[in-house]
């Protein structure tokens, strides 16, 4: 019964603030103004370097004390490379979605402050703990319901990105199974950067210090592990590894399928016992008001 209402009142939570349907219109957001920024600077490309006339036609005004034209600065310039590269599906997506990823984690932790330890802050569950609310039941809704929609919101997110980088980019579109994968391994992501953030917030009762803490944290762990040479089997990884899958032409799923499973394995294991870790930390922190104080003497 307990487990049924905090279900419930968690659900109401998320919902009645609007904190649902801000994470997906940000996250749509955010998937969706990259591709469009790249389409616009593909076009501005087409239009003003391959329909102008060349250089060496247009009239020039050259001056003794200049030692560089326009002429010389645009021949280091490689527009059929620049052009080509802004009409890659491929490319494209796959910048997105590793540009895309820290700002969708930031926001994420963000929105659930409230359920990170927000309300131990506030003093709001000190009368429904002390009424007989069990800690097990307080925390399934809150690891069952934030990181579950931070995955879905997020996986989807990542296939609408990458249906609109095939719409608008001409060349080496993505393919169906690369388009799945890479927003598997996103919501996978985001799910353990939330996991983390909402057990360490639970914690500590300080959810504001801990989501800086985390999104700097990652980074370091990330940009450590990368100097170690250790870029693979870790979720620290999963940025690399999808930029890896839709950037690197003729990518291999069967060479590399170990290590997106081995991955996303220890990703869900890790969130696993985050929960217990959070579970554990508030069971020793409980102050029993009920226990008998027996004499000294």
């Amino acid at each position: 019964m307990q487990l049924k209402y905090c279900f419930k009142k968690e659900w109401s939570q998320f919902t009645r603030t609007f904190r649902l349907l801000a994470l997906c219109l940000i996250f749509f957001s955010m998937f969706v103004s990259y591709p469009l920024l790249f389409g616009f600077a593909g076009s501005v490309l087409n239009k003003d370097f391959l329909e102008s006339p060349p250089i060496e036609e247009s009239a020039v005004v050259s001056l003794d004390t200049v030692k560089t034209s326009a002429n010389d600065i645009m021949s280091e310039i490689d527009m059929d490379a620049m052009v080509e590269m802004y009409s890659d599906a491929g490319l494209m997506f796959g910048t997105t979605v590793v540009l895309t990823l820290p700002s969708c984690v930031l926001v994420a932790m963000l929105l659930f402050m409230s359920a990170a330890g927000g309300e131990q802050k506030k003093r709001a569950m000190i009368v429904p703990l002390s009424s007989g609310l069990k800690f097990k039941n307080y925390l399934i809704p809150k690891f069952v319901i934030y990181p579950l929609f931070a995955f879905a919101v997020t996986f989807l997110s990542t296939v609408f990105a990458g249906l609109t980088c095939n719409i608008i980019f001409p060349n080496n579109h993505v393919k169906a199974e690369n388009m799945l994968v890479a927003a598997l391994l996103a919501g996978v992501y985001v799910m353990f950067i939330t996991t983390v953030h909402l057990s360490l917030g639970l914690c500590t009762s300080r959810p504001g210090i801990m989501a800086a803490a985390v999104y700097v944290g990652s980074s370091i762990v990330q940009s450590l592990l990368q100097g170690f040479g250790i870029t693979e089997y870790h979720p620290f990884a999963i940025t690399s590894l999808v930029g890896d899958m839709l950037m690197i032409p003729n990518y291999s799923f069967a060479d590399n399928m170990m290590n997106i499973v081995i991955t996303i394995v220890i990703s869900i294991a890790v969130c696993i016992v985050m929960f217990f870790l959070a579970l554990g930390v508030l069971n020793a922190k409980k102050i029993n008001n009920r226990e008998e104080i027996k004499p000294e003497f």
